[in-house]
């Protein structure tokens, strides 16, 4: 099955880095794009899309949270007793996600992505053109597979998923 990823990593995670620690952030970014970064709550919201992966025949909706994408994967893997292969460039993140979780010395993968769902269906494109038409952003990112391997490929470079770690804004937010 297809694996897609609706909207963008780390949302949540971001918007609390941005709301909370502005005044840090201000020191090299532009006010506007602290501002936009925390108005990312206005995607945390996953009914419709949930909705529709529900209607379009989707095996299995896992939505992400503390942990990230890497571990909402896992997670999701360990529940449906799949492995899978993805592509780690297909997975969608907004520029001020890289920036702020750069700046804090984050990995924006294993950050708070409430927000987004994952979803494993039989037919990933034609579910991202439904969620597309209804203007909510997702990519198929990868496939599952009957085996027990989880492989991440980036840039031609294969590694294998990791089990679940701590999430990164314990980093930041003691």
């Amino acid at each position: 099955m297809d694996l897609v990823l609706t909207k963008w990593i780390a949302l949540k995670g971001t918007s609390a880095l941005a709301s909370c620690r502005a005044e840090e952030l201000s020191s090299r970014f532009p006010s506007v794009m602290i501002r936009d970064a925390a108005g990312f709550t206005r995607y945390l919201s996953t009914e419709r899309e949930y909705q529709i992966s529900g209607g379009y025949g989707a095996a299995a909706i896992y939505p992400l949270g503390k942990g990230g994408v890497l571990g909402g994967l896992w997670n999701m893997l360990e529940q449906i007793n799949a492995g899978m292969e993805i592509d780690l460039r297909k997975i969608s993140i907004r520029q001020e996600t890289v920036e702020i979780c750069e700046f804090f010395d984050l990995n924006p993968y294993y950050t708070d992505s409430t927000g987004a769902l994952l979803v494993a269906v039989e037919d990933g494109f034609g579910l991202v053109s439904v969620l597309e038409r209804e203007g909510i952003h997702a990519a198929v990112i990868g496939r599952t597979n009957d085996g027990n391997d989880r492989i991440i490929y980036n840039q031609g470079k294969k590694r294998y998923l990791d089990r679940p770690q701590k999430e990164e804004l314990e980093k930041v937010f003691d």
